[in-house]
């Protein structure tokens, strides 16, 4: 047997003789118009992806499968269209595809035919004015979208240089508390150091100086000449006041004659 079948974008002749049957899965492609809520008129460009599954109940339902698929998606198009305006249509395009065969499925089972998917492979205005304006809108959206696509990735940039420095702040806290542990322990040491030695030194002397005054003295002194010894190893300038040296000045007035 043979099946006329219709060809075409718009699939407005029935010229098409079908002999043979391919069952395999296969792409149709389809033109038609529509318009949206705010009356501007597009021409949209679909592809269907489409499998026989039941060759003798497509034979037994429609003898021009394309055509009937071709005006069931150009009528819920159209419907879906008419609902939204040319922004919602733009950023709703991919669902309003989706739900051309999944509103239906019943239309497409009754003729044998299983609709893989739907695609809006190209759409535009049939006035050249509006086209013009659709196309600058399409620009200025790619153009927001790389601008955010930009932003986001400098964003990741600055995100990632500060969990950098927040991570280099935690290390440079934790080398200063253990700078300070470290700072500590080395004074409790050299404090407990020299505690010994003054300790010693004062014990050793309980015999020959009874008097801890003395003793406690005699140990300010030592001290003393240590402390001038390393102010002498250096460049440093040493001043004494009358009172280290124990001076006093005294002004004698002498007679006239």
């Amino acid at each position: 047997m043979q099946l006329w079948w219709s060809s075409g974008l718009r699939r407005a002749k029935r010229d098409l003789c079908i002999k043979v049957f391919d069952c395999r899965a296969n792409y149709m492609w389809f033109e038609f118009d529509c318009r949206t809520q705010d009356n501007v008129e597009l021409i949209l460009e679909c592809t269907f992806f489409y499998e026989v599954l039941d060759l003798a109940k497509m034979v037994s339902t429609t003898g021009n499968l394309p055509g009937d698929i071709y005006n069931q998606a150009r009528s819920q198009f159209i419907k879906k269209v008419a609902g939204v305006t040319l922004k919602q249509f733009m950023e709703t395009l991919h669902n309003i595809a989706q739900s051309i065969f999944a509103e239906d499925p019943e239309f497409y089972s009754c003729r044998g035919v299983k609709i893989h998917s739907i695609n809006v492979t190209k759409y535009s205005c049939s006035e050249a004015r509006t086209s013009e304006v659709l196309q600058q809108i399409i620009e200025e959206t790619t153009d927001r979208l790389n601008r955010l696509s930009k932003a986001e990735s400098e964003n990741e940039v600055n995100i990632f240089r500060m969990q950098g420095q927040i991570e280099q702040e935690k290390l440079n806290k934790e080398l200063i508390a253990i700078q300070q542990e470290h700072t500590k322990s080395e004074a409790i040491v050299s404090g407990g150091a020299e505690a010994e030695r003054a300790g010693a030194f004062i014990r050793g002397l309980a015999k020959d100086v009874p008097k801890l005054a003395d003793r406690i003295e005699m140990w300010q002194v030592l001290r003393k000449g240590e402390a001038l010894s390393t102010v002498s190893a250096g460049g440093a300038s040493l001043y004494y006041t009358p009172n280290d040296v124990d001076l006093s000045i005294q002004t004698v007035k002498k007679d006239a004659n």
